[in-house]
């Protein structure tokens, strides 16, 4: 019963913090649609063209993971279990660090689940025909993808992740300005 408590007054100060900071940047913020939990509270991209929105979103559904990876999506999108897409992911958007255009661009794509300690807990795989990767300094967080990735963007990095498939880049410059050193690919990586 204590567990719950302590669980329950845990949820309700990180909601307080939540609205807190919301209310202190006077940002506007969409309703989660149901699934989707925020986890973080740094506030969404501030580009007038895109919708303003939390900072961390995370969903098993596909349709979900389609919009969230999306240029209208999130800065940072974190799979909840094991999926499967019929179709081909876009990756797409400038997305800034904590969802702040005063920082630099960065976006992670997060196959994992971590306790209060930053420990993982869980690594997920994401089954996909293809995935092109159009945002710039994009991140593939552990876990695996179980399909071709092509990458059409500066910056593109693997950072304990697993691609079980083909890692092509459009150009030389995009392959050398990636950051594969930590991630492994089954297939082949090459320019084409």
């Amino acid at each position: 019963m204590k567990r719950i408590f302590a669980a329950l007054f845990a949820v309700a100060l990180l909601g307080t913090g939540l609205l807190s900071a919301c209310a202190s940047t006077q940002q506007q913020t969409p309703s989660s649609p149901s699934g989707e939990v925020s986890v973080e509270s740094s506030g969404g991209q501030s580009d007038t063209d895109a919708v303003t929105s939390a900072s961390v979103k995370e969903s098993s559904d596909p349709d979900k993971i389609v919009n969230g990876l999306s240029d209208s999506g999130y800065w940072i999108f974190a799979l909840l279990g094991d999926v499967t897409l019929r179709d081909e992911l876009v990756v797409s958007g400038e997305f800034h660090n904590r969802g702040d255009a005063e920082e630099r661009l960065y976006r992670k794509f997060s196959l994992y689940s971590q306790d209060e300690q930053h420990q993982i807990t869980a690594e997920y795989t994401l089954t996909v025909p293809k995935m092109t990767v159009l945002s710039p300094c994009f991140r593939i967080q552990n876990g695996t993808v179980k399909g071709d990735v092509f990458v059409d963007a500066e910056g593109f990095e693997l950072f304990g992740c697993t691609v079980d498939g083909d890692l092509t880049f459009k150009t030389q410059e995009q392959m050398d300005s990636a950051d594969i050193g930590t991630g492994k690919v089954s297939g082949t990586v090459s320019v084409g």
